[in-house]
Formats: C-alpha cells, sequence, structure tokens
C-alpha cells in the first residue's frame, strides 16, 4: 500500500514518492527557546513523530532534521527578565526540550542545528540572493525582495496584498520606513544597542528568522529535500518566504511536499505562550497523565 501525503503545496492527496528511492529527506521547523513547550508543540512533534515511525516501518532510510531558534527577540527579551544572557535561556530550554520530548516517547531528530551555529552559510545564503538582485541593503539591515520571486504566495495561496496582514514574521514597525516595498522581509537587522550581535559582511547584526531554516535546510539536506514539515502556523509568512528565498537562490523547488499540522484549540483560539492559554507538557505529565495518554489524545 502506498503512502499518501496531503500536500499544502498542491491541495491535493498525493502518493510519496521520494527524490531518491527508499531514502526521505526531511526538514522540520523547530521551537524558540525561550520557555517550557506546550501542549500545542507536543500536538506537533507527536504528529510528525508517527510519520517518521511509519516511513522506518516501511524500510526507508529517513534523514530527519529539526533545528532550534536560538537567537531571537523572545530569547533576548526573557534574558532581560531573568537576568542572564541569551545563551543561558538558549541551553536551559534546550534541555527542558529534550526532557520533554523523551517523555513522550519522540524519536530524537537525526541533527538539530541552530540558527547561531549556521551563521556562515546564513550570510553565503544571502550573499547568494544578493547576487541574483533580489536582495538589498540599507545601513546595515538587508532586505529580501518579495517581487523578484514571481511565484510568491504559492504555498499559502495569498497575494501580496495579503501579506501586509503579517508582512515581516518577526520585523519591527519602524523598520517598515526602511524597505523599498512594505511587503519585503529582513534577512539580517543591523544590531541595536546592548544586544548580542554577530559579524557579518554588512556588519554587526543578527539574522531574519525565514532565512535561518533556509541556510540549515540547504547546510543539513541539500537545495531539494523530499517533506517539509511545520504548523499550519508557519505556513504563511514563515513558509512562503522560505520559499521565495531558497527558490531565488538555488533555482529549485525547496521541498516536494510540504505538511502542516493543525493546531491545538482553547475556546477557539489557538493554543499559545502570548495567549497565555497553554498547559505545559510537563504540568500535563505531572498531573498524572500518562505520556502515552496524552500521544492517543493527540492522534
Amino acid at each position: 500500500m502506498s503512502l499518501r501525503l496531503t500536500n499544502t503545496l498542491t491541495r491535493k492527496i498525493e502518493e510519496f514518492h521520494p527524490l531518491v528511492a527508499n531514502k526521505a529527506s526531511i526538514y522540520c521547523c523547530g521551537v524558540t527557546v525561550y520557555d517550557l513547550c506546550h501542549l500545542g508543540h507536543a500536538r506537533s512533534y507527536i504528529v510528525w513523530d508517527i510519520l517518521r515511525r511509519f516511513l522506518i516501518w516501511e524500510g526507508y532510510e529517513v534523514t530527519f532534521v529539526q533545528n532550534f531558534t536560538d537567537i531571537d527577540d523572545k530569547i533576548l527579551n526573557r534574558a532581560s527578565e531573568d537576568g542572564c544572557t541569551m545563551n543561558e535561556i538558549s541551553e536551559k530550554n534546550i534541555k527542558e526540550f529534550h526532557h520533554d520530548m523523551d517523555s513522550l516517547g519522540i524519536l530524537r531528530p537525526d541533527r538539530m542545528p541552530r540558527a547561531t551555529k549556521c551563521l556562515h552559510e546564513i550570510c553565503s545564503l544571502i550573499k547568494v540572493i544578493e547576487s541574483k538582485g533580489a536582495a538589498y541593503s540599507i545601513d546595515g539591515d538587508v532586505y529580501f525582495s518579495v517581487k523578484k520571486h514571481s511565484n510568491y504566495g504559492k504555498l499559502s495561496k495569498r497575494d501580496l496584498e495579503a501579506q501586509q496582514l503579517n508582512a515581516g514574521g518577526r520585523i519591527e514597525e519602524h523598520e517598515e520606513a526602511k524597505k523599498k516595498d512594505s511587503f519585503d522581509f529582513a534577512l539580517w537587522k543591523k544590531a541595536k544597542k546592548g544586544e548580542p550581535s554577530f559579524s557579518s559582511p554588512w556588519g554587526k547584526g543578527r539574522p531574519g528568522w525565514h532565512i535561518e531554516c533556509s541556510a540549515m535546510v540547504r547546510k543539513e539536506l541539500g537545495e531539494t529535500i523530499d517533506i517539509h514539515l511545520g504548523g499550519a502556523d508557519l505556513m504563511f509568512p514563515h513558509h512562503e518566504n522560505e520559499i521565495a528565498q531558497s527558490e531565488i537562490a538555488n533555482g529549485k523547488e525547496l521541498a516536494k511536499y510540504w505538511l502542516h499540522n493543525g493546531m491545538v484549540n482553547v475556546s477557539g483560539r489557538k493554543m499559545s505562550k502570548s495567549l497565555g492559554n497553554f498547559r505545559t507538557i510537563r504540568s500535563l505529565l505531572g498531573s498524572g497523565i500518562s505520556a502515552m495518554t496524552l500521544r492517543l489524545f493527540v492522534l
């Protein structure tokens, strides 16, 4: 019996045919490590754990890569609140992540790259995008020119006007005035006073959120992969922007199959830390619920 997947890119149920026979390359968007994981994270990683286990059971040689976002405004804010460094917050929550995923019986990814450990690859990818005429720098910031990608919106099925609802992913309002077009998003952000920063061809700063995953996919798995995974909330703008910048740089498709899990909802709203309507995995297991019960509930 062939495996059939609901491909978000085509909105169709398709048979799985890998790029290389009997192998499967998979990239899964990971967590931003500033706090404990909640039930929404559990849903995502349990679902993809089942997919991975099924492929292994079917005899595929699976390479499963999942990243950590370890440089982000949320991490910096938490570090400021706790009076410690960004690295200390990241290291602490990476350990907690492994503890929670191990408790749920989720297989550890084969590789777990971190954004701060892939800065050379990130800068190299931005330079390629610049050379293709799809990126521009202004006073230490670098932006991707969305209109340079003719198929922008093919994953989310949104047009450019709809992008204004969430234009930059994690871009700040004051940056809007610097961009050539309101649709453009940050590839590299100029360092702010007092924040951790890294050297780059454009000066001290840090990478934008979207370019991190494109660089880690290319470093760990190559220019085109079989399956790209993530929550439905990442479809736009994160995954849409990943596609645009990767396809401009590489001149080829980023992933054959795009799969998205649904959200855990509380009273009709997505469970999230920002809304404060979440239950951590730690608290659920600590209340006496077994890991297998939680897995079965989620599935």
